[in-house]
């Protein structure tokens, strides 16, 4: 395996994060992943490590490692994989954390992030992710090149930049899990045939399991925009035949308003959506359009994408919107959280969406 140097090293020692005993012969887990094994008991637990070994001198020798084992519990896992190698294995630091897509979906992840809440050494800040397949097949790639961790938290950086995804942490997934008032998503990743990773979407979640639903990027921009969890301008994109080509506008400015309203058992969630947007990209040089044509075009679009969105949702029994949270503070008499794990799937959303185009470069 290729010894692989890694500069921020010396940034740890200057800022006095670590000393020399801290980083000798210890290996610090940057990558977690948890699978389904093949006795269905048992759990595939990987971790990708970065060996710290002393050189003498005050120089350190850094090579990346690979391990794994099968157990019942997280913590059981833990055991083994320390005993498997020598010095000290500091899983405190691993900052990103990959659940396989039937494992979540059939155990959950309740049982794997409570040992991490729980114990004193947990990194409450781990990012948590679903991955095609399994995530044992995401932390083995590249094995003699750079830790492929790097690699998918660079994904996770670019996608929350851009308020593609949602940027979750351990700390907050399991709030909102315990919560019950809303349901979490969480960013969903592939990899190719040419074992390139991607950053696919979200995952929507019932609980702590995975529907084995998930969202595109541009619909999980959209619902995020719609809890007002966008961090950046949200890019969307407005399709019509009336257009010669894609219309991509920034939200530059968003006013979301939920209003759920239960009438006769039947429950209804009005969404209205007022967008400021500019252009990004669109050019039709044969017949310009005027920016009050265009905005009524852009608010006929995102108010099918929402419907579309909202679709999905209640497929999945996802409340992604934490329709739940209004209507039990609303109606707190009528509220049954037992209830409405079916009732859910019988709500009406309607949405209306009104986009107001600020300006372009191309139109008056």
């Amino acid at each position: 395996m290729r010894k692989i140097l890694f500069i921020f090293f010396s940034s740890f020692l200057m800022a006095g994060c670590w000393d020399q005993n801290q980083l000798k012969d210890t290996r610090l887990v940057n990558g977690i992943s948890f699978d389904t094994a093949e006795e269905p008991d048992k759990i595939l637990g990987t971790v990708r490590a970065i060996n710290v070994r002393s050189a003498g001198g005050g120089k350190f020798e850094v090579q990346d490692e690979f391990y794994f084992s099968e157990n019942e519990t997280v913590g059981q896992l833990e055991m083994d994989l320390q005993n498997k190698v020598s010095g000290r294995m500091n899983a405190g630091k691993a900052f990103i954390i990959i659940v396989g897509e039937e494992m979540a979906k059939t155990k959950g992840i309740n049982s794997l992030l409570e040992p991490i809440i729980r114990s004193t050494r947990g990194y409450i800040s781990s990012r948590i992710i679903i991955c095609e397949g399994k995530g044992n097949d995401i932390l083995s790639l590249k094995q003699n090149e750079s830790p492929i961790v790097f690699e998918v938290d660079n994904l996770l950086l670019g996608g929350a930049k851009e308020s593609y995804i949602p940027t979750e942490t351990t700390f907050t997934v399991w709030n909102k899990i315990t919560d019950n008032s809303i349901d979490v998503i969480l960013p969903f990743i592939k990899k190719d045939n040419q074992n390139n990773l991607r950053l696919a979407g979200s995952a929507l979640f019932k609980s702590d399991k995975f529907t084995g639903k998930t969202l595109t990027i541009g619909q999980t921009a959209l619902l995020l925009t719609l809890r007002g969890d966008n961090k950046s301008r949200t890019k969307v994109i407005i399709e019509s035949a009336e257009l010669s080509q894609a219309l991509t506008l920034a939200i530059e400015n968003s006013k979301i308003k939920t209003d759920v309203v239960k009438e006769n058992g039947k429950v209804t969630c009005h969404i209205k959506a007022d967008l400021q947007a500019r252009i990004l990209s669109y050019y039709d040089g044969e017949s310009p359009m005027n920016i009050k044509h265009l905005n009524k075009l852009s608010s006929k679009e995102l108010t099918r994408k929402v419907k579309e969105l909202t679709k999905i949702l209640v497929e999945a029994n996802s409340d992604a919107l934490g329709i739940a949270k209004e209507l039990s503070t609303k109606y707190p008499e009528s509220w049954n959280p037992e209830t409405w794990k079916h009732e859910y799937q019988q709500v009406e959303f309607k949405p209306e969406v009104n986009v107001e185009i600020l300006g372009t470069y191309n139109l008056h």
